[in-house]
């Protein structure tokens, strides 16, 4: 009877957990509704277009990406420079990163219009290509995110009576430092490569810088950690369990604000290099265009600067608000809405310039506007349940917190 008693008390969900359970489902069934709409009809239905074939989805993907940098960056900062005090946030760090490339991939299957053929840079190899490296960085780093948390998962209540999964975690342990040395360098290799993609297109002159690639690489060490921390503080307000010491969750915080500040350093000296001492009239004829079709100047120096840099780089680094948690996770968000609006600012705002030269055309494209239609905003919602789904599963079922702290 006892067994029974604790058995119901186990399955039993409140209200508020039924509540979001249901808020999950509607996101995850727009979803799927809006991703059935695009299969069935093609991207037809969708506001893209040949002049701006990026939008949503892609800034989506790259923020997506960016945010799961907490993996490599907390696992490089305990196996390989050893401060171990940071272990207990590893575990969630790598789930946050599984997370977030898989939700890139489920964008990349939409916005790739033949997702039947999504096996293609496995196969056909273009060595020349930036976008086929990246396809296989983040093919061999989910791998080795997929290997990483395997001992959390072999450590979950529903292996417990399995004596051969506890060997496959200590044997995975072992195997720890390796996988962060290697995920460290993969990682890195494609945060840059993203940023290349752009700054590599000559054609451009909106994209054509060499700084891309370390623009990309610091927002991502920037926010992935703190988006950990955030992530954190909100499971054990749920729960209603401490799991990780604040003293780590305010390094990590301070870590972060640095890391912003360092960022925004490089993104306003090279946005002066390049509108204003390297100006070209390609570059200068670019920005004003953009000007005039988008609130280009608005979101960057609002949201991307002052609120995704400079606002959280002051609750994170003042020790007046760094000691209240409340601070430090609107920090987080605020630094999370700056890589968001960067990834758009760079992606679909490069693609408002129309360019001067296209092979086979005989004239200048017309600058041209986007907004995501309804089927690009469903499917969006459905990426985002799904994201919020896996982690409600895994802070419920799985140890994300080291030594099975927290189950």
């Amino acid at each position: 009877m006892a067994s029974q008693t604790l058995s119901r008390r186990h399955f039993y969900l409140s209200p508020a957990v039924l509540a979001w359970i249901g808020l999950i489902g509607i996101l995850i069934l727009i979803g799927l509704i809006s991703a059935v709409l695009v299969f069935w009809n093609g991207l037809y239905i969708t506001r893209m277009s040949d002049p701006v074939p990026w939008g949503l989805w892609i800034t989506i993907d790259l923020s997506a990406i960016a945010l799961g940098a907490g993996a490599f960056t907390l696992s490089a900062v305990v196996y390989l420079f050893r401060l171990k005090r940071f272990q207990p946030l590893v575990r969630l760090a790598v789930f946050i990163g599984f997370i977030g490339y898989t939700t890139a991939l489920l964008t990349l299957i939409m916005d790739i219009g033949r997702p039947d053929r999504f096996w293609h840079p496995w196969v056909y190899w273009n060595i020349h290509s930036v976008l086929w490296e990246i396809t296989w960085c983040i093919t061999i780093y989910l791998a080795i995110m997929l290997v990483e948390f395997a001992p959390v998962i072999a450590e979950s209540r529903f292996f417990r009576n399995y004596a051969w999964a506890a060997k496959v975690a200590k044997f995975l342990h072992h195997l720890a430092p390796l996988l962060a040395l290697l995920g460290l360098g993969i990682s890195l290799l494609h945060q840059s490569s993203l940023g290349a993609t752009y700054g590599i297109v000559k054609s451009r002159p909106f994209w054509f810088k060499p700084s891309m690639p370390i623009m990309f690489i610091l927002s991502a060490v920037a926010v992935g950690p703190s988006l950990t921390m955030a992530i954190t503080y909100i499971i054990e307000w749920v729960t209603g369990k401490k799991s990780v010491p604040n003293d780590i969750l305010r390094a990590i915080a301070r870590f972060s604000g640095f890391a912003l500040l360092i960022y925004g350093y490089i993104r306003f000296w090279d946005l002066a290099a390049v509108t204003y001492y390297g100006r070209t009239p390609s570059v200068s004829e670019a920005f004003s265009l953009l000007n005039q079709q988008t609130p280009y100047n608005f979101s960057f120096w609002i949201f991307e600067i002052l609120l995704g840099v400079i606002l959280p780089a002051i609750l994170f680094l003042t020790p007046r608000f760094n000691r209240n948690p409340g601070y430090l996770v609107i920090g987080a968000i605020f630094a999370v809405i700056g890589v968001v609006i960067n990834r758009w600012n760079v992606t679909v705002g490069g693609l408002f310039v129309p360019i001067s030269y296209s092979p086979g055309v005989l004239y200048e494209l017309e600058p041209t506007k986007y907004f995501p239609g309804l089927p690009e905003w469903g499917v969006a919602i459905g990426v985002i349940g799904y994201g919020l789904a896996l982690l409600t599963l895994g802070a419920r079922y799985l140890p994300l917190f080291s030594n099975g702290e927290h189950s």
